[in-house]
């Protein structure tokens, strides 16, 4: 193979060929037949299996040719005779890549055949009792063709049959001594007059409410545009102290069956749901999206924007953050420079008070979604809460908007991002089967902690950040199983045998604006593992008993945005998981590397979740100058603590 510098360029070439997505198919259509006779002769060795860098499947490459005389004297034939031509092979590789990273997303991972039992899902764990009911929501009487003005009486109520033409199928666990369950009501609709007040219902353990709550409701002139009768529709909102339980929506067409959707958590999580006082629920409309905000409006409020609209503004505030941390001071620094910070408040406060206007007071915002803007806005000025947001293809960061009513009118300051001020309780407006755990994630007789790491990421960064999350983490006291492959997580991270109760992925990640089933995770040997894998070979069936708390700590991917998590947050919690924690755009490996050590030991020294998120976005702020901590999304109830709280770490 000529001299030594040509032959290390084959080899590595012929590497890079051999990690192709397409695999053996890619190289059978660019090169000779002696090179797929290559590649079986490498993949076989145990050596490429472990190799995890270009030089080592280079090596290992070399190994399958000195192993064998006849494959050796093929190579050198075809090389002599021009037929083996490498540089036309190193465009075809490269027509793969995608820029991230040195211009590869990684090798997509090719599961073997497994046959391995899974656990169905358990619905209540944790209760002595479980048993089956429906939520009701019919009119009574009856549903006969709707007349304009008309006053027909809803009755909403927990039932022990299907009966009816609304019900959901749900799953009521009694946890020992609990002999009932209590929630809150409420009817909201602009296309019936409702009224505002909420009422409550008491379910008992026979799966019974022992009311019935009747809103009186009258139907309001509705047309399509040429001219015949719209359908009718309404939310029936299921709360628990404030905190968001269930949500139906139901249609009326004339007078066929109405058409029911459902969205949210069983009810059996009143039991371990505590109190918010600040809610609001979004998904896509006909003209936009659809707010309801029960602590401001009793009715619907219309967002009149556009999904581009939206996007636009979201990619704007990714820009003026991903340009910052591109800066060398800022990427490989903890301590930001005041004239650097500065630059970066005007630029990120103009992006967020700019995603916040668009939203609540853009050119048709209405009064009433002026009046949800003010109410968020007196709500900042107040002391520290929670806001609840539950949405569905609504991907805002909230923590970065900047919400004043007037850019040009205060004083530009980090305190006005509702990141910085509030605890922000991001949860999918989606249909979760599974009864979300109490909260208190119990640390006895041990807490089993799995982590994942990327190792490619010390190779572009001078602070090495995963040898230090691994010096961590070996001192912490914990139970501790560390991966590095998509094996690790597919097998055994994600089998419903698993015992950890947190799941640690410090790795890149890359989110498809076109299907969220492309969405994926690249570990260790930039070998990568789609959403859409994960359902398959992990499927949410097989439900992790253990209930961990996820943190994806996804640094340095440019392709990150908060796509990624209305794919993953969902999977995540239909597996069984408590939560996500998860940065929302590209992250500098070293703030991310800091950023977590510092999260959990706040986290095993007993805090909950929302509040040292909270904190430590102000502390590293205060003592950085890094407001970067704006970054992480809380996917996941924000009471979430560790009990007993476990000792410091050595």
């Amino acid at each position: 193979m000529a001299s030594t510098t040509e032959r290390t360029y084959r080899l590595t070439t012929l590497a890079t060929s051999f990690c192709h997505p397409r695999g053996r198919a890619f190289v059978t259509e660019t090169y000779p037949p002696v090179v797929a006779a290559l590649y079986d002769a490498t993949v076989s060795l145990a050596r490429w299996t472990s190799a995890t860098t270009p030089t080592q499947r280079a090596l290992a490459i070399a190994l399958a040719i000195d192993g064998d005389a006849e494959l050796e004297a093929r190579i050198r034939v075809d090389l002599d005779e021009g037929l083996l031509t490498i540089s036309d092979a190193v465009r075809h590789a490269d027509a793969g890549a995608d820029g991230l990273l040195g211009g590869t997303t990684g090798t997509a991972w090719r599961p073997e055949r497994m046959a391995r039992p899974g656990i169905r899902a358990t619905r209540a764990p944790h209760c002595v009792d479980v048993v089956q009911s429906w939520l009701h929501a019919e009119l009574v009487g009856g549903a006969p063709p709707l007349v304009v003005g008309t006053a027909y009486t809803l009755a909403v109520f927990f039932g022990t049959d299907g009966a009816g033409a609304v019900a959901d199928e749900t799953w009521l666990p009694f946890p020992e001594g609990q002999d009932t369950l209590e929630v809150r009501v409420r009817v909201m609709s602009s296309d019936f007059d409702v009224p505002a007040d909420p009422q409550r219902l008491r379910i008992g353990r026979d799966g019974r409410s022992t009311t019935r709550a009747l809103f009186d409701i009258r139907p309001r002139e509705r047309r399509r545009d040429d001219g015949t009768e719209a359908p009718h529709g309404l939310s029936v909102l299921v709360d628990v102290r404030g905190n968001f339980l269930q949500r139906l929506d139901v249609t009326f067409d004339r007078g066929a069956v109405p058409d029911l959707e459902s969205y949210g958590r069983q009810p059996a999580a009143a039991a371990v749901l505590d109190e918010r006082c600040a809610t609001i629920q979004i998904k896509p409309s006909e003209k936009g999206y659809e707010l309801l905000a029960p602590q401001v409006c009793a009715d619907p409020i219309e967002i009149r924007l556009t999904e581009d609209e939206l996007c636009a503004r979201i990619r704007k505030v990714r820009k003026v953050l991903l340009q910052a941390v591109k800066r060398r001071p800022i990427a490989f620094q903890l301590d930001i420079s005041p004239a650097d910070g500065d630059a970066l408040l005007h630029d990120l406060a103009f992006a967020g008070f700019r995603l916040f206007q668009s939203v609540f007071s853009g050119p048709e915002a209405s009064n009433e979604l002026k009046r949800v803007r003010d109410w968020l806005c007196a709500r900042l000025e107040q002391e520290a809460t929670t806001l609840q947001i539950v949405s569905s293809a609504f991907p805002v960061p909230w923590p970065l908007m900047y919400a004043v009513r007037r850019f040009d009118a205060v004083p530009l300051s980090w305190d006005n991002f509702i990141g910085m001020r509030h605890v922000v309780e991001q949860i999918p407006l989606t249909q979760l089967a599974n009864v979300p755990p109490a909260p208190t994630i119990d640390s006895t007789p041990e807490l089993g902690v799995r982590t994942l790491y990327d190792d490619g990421i010390d190779d572009a960064m001078p602070s090495r950040p995963v040898a230090a999350q691994r010096a961590y983490w070996s001192a912490r006291g914990v139970a501790l199983v560390e991966g590095r492959s998509v094996e690790d997580l597919v097998e055994h991270g994600l089998s419903s045998a698993a015992t950890e109760k947190v799941l640690y992925l410090y790795c890149h990640a890359e989110a498809s604006a076109l299907d969220p089933d492309d969405s994926k995770l690249i570990f260790s040997g930039s070998t990568s593992v789609s959403l859409g894998q994960l359902s398959v070979y992990a499927p949410t069936d097989d439900v992790l008993q253990s209930h961990p708390l996820v943190f994806i700590n996804a640094c340095e991917s440019a392709q990150l945005t908060p796509d990624f998590y209305d794919g993953f947050v969902p999977y995540f919690l239909a597996k069984g998981a408590r939560g996500v924690i998860g940065t929302e755009c590209k992250t500098p490996g070293l703030f991310a590397s800091e950023w977590a050590k510092a999260f959990f030991d706040e986290l095993f020294a007993g805090t909950s979740v929302g509040a040292l998120v909270l904190s430590l976005r102000r502390r590293f702020l205060a003592e950085h100058n890094n407001p970067l901590g704006l970054l992480y999304g809380v996917h996941c109830d924000t009471d979430t603590v560790i009990a007993p709280a476990l000792a410091s770490a050595a």
